[in-house]
């Protein structure tokens, strides 16, 4: 219990961390806002509907950077929610049966 609490609480920190560093870094799209941190690059609407036009090289190495740390992010997030889950099942094993056993 105790490896799945300390890292719960690592996997909660790294989360905070990493979406408050999504938040900061910008990639040039004008789509990106602090309330769309959480989105892949490609989530966004185009404006230009009528003609394709290719993007700068550096601002798609830009996005797929941005998209990577989106996309672990994620991974993050289903782990804390993994973790919560597995955390909660021993807490609830040590309330039903109180006596001492060794971990497993």
């Amino acid at each position: 219990m105790f490896t799945i609490s300390s890292l719960l609480i690592l996997f909660i920190l790294t989360f905070k961390l990493l979406s408050s560093y999504i938040k900061t870094i910008r990639t040039g799209d004008p789509n990106e806002t602090n309330l769309t941190y959480w989105m892949f690059s490609y989530d966004f609407k185009s404006q230009n509907k009528k003609e394709w036009v290719p993007e700068d090289k550096k601002l798609l190495k830009r996005k797929r950077a941005r998209n990577f740390l989106v996309f672990l992010l994620y991974i993050i997030a289903f782990s804390i929610f993994l973790l919560l889950n597995s955390f909660t099942a021993h807490l609830l094993d040590v309330i039903v049966n109180p006596e001492f056993s060794y971990p497993v």
